[in-house]
């Protein structure tokens, strides 16, 4: 009897030993590529204007009593056109598993006047294989009716791969991309004007300008004349 008890606890203890093993083995999750593609796609039977552009986000929309987070941005420059195709860089460091992210996107004129935009967020699965995405953007109405937005009145600045509008002000400067605005108080700096709130920085010396969201560093900043608004 005594040895059948042993015997039954050593097959307990190997079971057991066995499950931990398992909880402890990491997710066969594919690694992150770094990469979201896709296209950009509309309704209408009608070309884009050929000062438009159309500006694609990956944003972490985990806090649903919040906007979505700011992950990555590509700006598709004039001469596109739909089915416009886009490639989102972003840094695998900065995505947490466990949260939710989604693209949209938007097309604006050359007065950063929005024409279409996606009226939903469209899901990125970063823990399944890479699957091209189809943002459909619907037309916004009375799109050429409404006064130019108040950001025109600020620097625009174009990266590499990204564009922005900046709006300085006492003490802070207002950073203005498409479909959000970040404000970054100013600190000291040894050369130029430093601005940051621990997350987010943005330096200026002159033309130049250097931008850091989610551990992402876009160069090559400069400043880039904004249109007249037309009378």
């Amino acid at each position: 009897m005594t040895r059948n008890y042993s015997l039954i606890a050593l097959l307990a203890a190997s079971l057991l030993a066995t499950g931990c093993a398992k909880k402890l083995k990491p997710d066969n999750l594919p690694a992150l590529s770094g990469n979201v593609t896709g296209s950009v796609i509309y309704r209408e039977r009608i070309a884009l204007p050929p000062d438009s552009r159309i500006v694609v986000n990956l944003e972490d929309v985990s806090r649903a009593d919040k906007s979505g987070v700011f992950i990555a941005q590509q700006t598709l420059r004039p001469g596109v056109q739909v089915p416009a195709p886009f490639n989102l860089r972003y840094i695998p460091s900065a995505i947490n598993r466990s949260h939710r992210y989604a693209v949209r996107a938007s097309i604006l004129d050359s007065q950063d006047e929005l024409l279409w935009t996606s009226t939903e967020a469209h899901p990125v699965l970063l823990n399944e294989a890479d699957k091209p995405l189809t943002i459909m953007v619907e037309r916004v109405a009375n799109a050429n009716t409404v006064a130019p937005p108040l950001a025109s009145k600020g620097v625009a600045f174009k990266c590499d791969e990204l564009e922005f509008i900046a709006k300085f002000e006492a003490n802070k400067v207002q950073i203005l991309l498409a479909g959000r605005s970040l404000t970054l108080p100013q600190v000291i700096s040894g050369s130029g004007a430093r601005y940051t709130d621990g997350s987010t920085t943005f330096w200026n010396k002159g033309d130049t300008a250097l931008l850091e969201m989610n551990g992402v560093n876009y160069k090559g900043c400069k400043t880039d004349t904004l249109p007249t608004p037309a009378k």
